[in-house]
């Protein structure tokens, strides 16, 4: 049976959106990475802590729910695309497609803490540098385990419509009441899935046309509204990353709050859709935001590596100023930072998605000689170990206390090795189709 449907215009806005939410994201990870290096040591600075209203400019930067809304609506468009193509057979080009260039950024910074640990660099550098270069690693656990349920989510969404993400806001609610009530703390962590599993429900309503313009608009204006009050009447922060020393936070795990700006993003970036796409099929700039998005994994991916490198030449070579934390000066040094950080990643794009760099590549396969099956259960086990150890990465870094993670290496490596097996059966349909 063909699950084969007309393929409607590409929606360039996703890709609009996805790039632009890559930029915001880098841009604030770069602001945020405010460091001193005074008398051979180096000393990071808050200024979410020190300048307490710079917090509300966490609302601009934090788009991390553009990346799940555009998620959900091009995970919901390429399986409803699917043809006669099997869960596993999608579920292995998706996963593979994230796990190639993850797996090949892991394995150089493992090498590069490696090759530290053995010139005997410092062991606290090592550490802070290898947390810088592995927080953010979190989203792809979060995005390969979301891509897992597409197939449930789009099922959902045809049975009951809007229901399935309002639902998913209920629960978020009630577990921030439950957790922040002190009777179960540590439910709070549910909403890690939760809340993003609500926008990227979003996404897939958005592409099959079930949230309109007017009722998108609708949808942002309550969402402002829900995440006013919940900040100005409730117990919830506005910063909407996390801050040292606040008792609740936004983000980690995600609030109401998160799931309410998300929602307010996802119901003004739907209502101006139409309008952004008619504007890009008639703009100069479509091929250029093609040849942007099909690089925003690595952009993710690579963007903090800069700052490291950065970093450790230029402060202590006295090449970057250092003027106090706020001052107007401070503020003008942090754009040549965004500048410099540019220019170097830009270099160091360039160098990574070089041809058909194994840097940018999705996952190679190993043919075995085993069911198919058996190659699917591999995948989805190799996957969620490969999930797991980026998860702790995205906690410890890649040189926890200036070490090197052993057992997180291990599990990491088994679990790529099992994600890259594939049956002989399939790769003989598959080059024979």
């Amino acid at each position: 049976m063909s699950h084969r449907t007309v393929s409607p215009p590409r929606e360039l806005s996703v890709d609009a959106y996805r790039v632009c939410a890559a930029v915001l994201i880098v841009v604030g990870h770069w602001l945020a990475a405010s460091i001193t290096y005074h008398d051979g040591q180096f000393t990071r600075q808050n200024a979410l802590v020190e300048l307490p209203w710079t917090q509300w400019l966490t609302l601009i930067f934090q788009v991390v729910p553009v990346f799940f809304l555009v998620a959900g609506f091009a995970s919901a468009a390429s399986w409803s695309r699917r043809g006669a193509s099997s869960l596993p057979e999608w579920l292995t080009t998706r996963y593979r497609a994230v796990l190639g260039p993850t797996a090949a950024y892991v394995v150089v910074m493992w090498v590069a803490v490696g090759a530290l640990i053995v010139t005997g660099f410092d062991a606290d550098l090592r550490a802070l540098s290898g947390w810088a270069v592995g927080m953010h690693l979190w989203f792809i656990p979060m995005y390969l385990a979301l891509v897992g349920m597409t197939p449930l989510a789009v099922s959902a969404h045809r049975r009951w419509g809007l229901w399935v993400p309002v639902v998913l806001a209920a629960a978020v609610a009630a577990v921030d009441a439950v957790s922040l009530s002190g009777w179960i703390p540590g439910l709070g962590w549910a909403n890690n899935v939760l809340c993003w599993a609500a926008i990227y429900q979003l996404g897939i309503a958005w592409h099959f046309g079930a949230i309109r313009r007017l009722w998108a608009a609708v949808l942002a204006l309550g969402a402002a509204g829900v995440m006013a009050v919940a900040i100005g009447f409730g117990p919830y922060p506005v910063s909407m990353i996390g801050v040292p020393g606040q008792v609740v936070q936004n983000s980690a795990p995600p609030s109401i709050v998160m799931l309410a700006l998300g929602a307010a993003q996802a119901g003004a970036l739907i209502a101006a859709a139409p309008s952004v796409t008619r504007w890009l099929r008639k703009s100069r700039l479509k091929h250029a935001l093609a040849v942007v998005n099909s690089r925003v994994m690595l952009l993710y991916l690579w963007h903090m590596v800069g700052v490291v490198v950065v970093t450790v030449v230029a402060y202590p070579l006295g090449l970057f100023p250092q003027p106090t934390l706020g001052s107007v000066d401070w503020w003008l040094s942090r754009v040549l930072w965004v500048i410099v950080l540019s220019l170097v990643t830009a270099g160091l794009l360039a160098i990574v998605g070089w041809g058909r760099s194994a840097l940018a590549a999705s996952l190679f396969s190993v043919p075995v000689r085993l069911p198919g099956t058996w190659s699917s259960v591999a995948l989805l086990i190799g996957t969620g170990m490969a999930a797991v150890a980026l998860w702790r990465i995205s906690l410890d870094g890649f040189a926890p206390a200036g070490r090197f993670p052993v057992s997180t290496a291990l599990v990491f490596a088994c679990g790529v090795a099992l994600a890259s097996l594939r049956s002989v059966r399939a790769v003989q349909q598959l080059s024979s189709a």
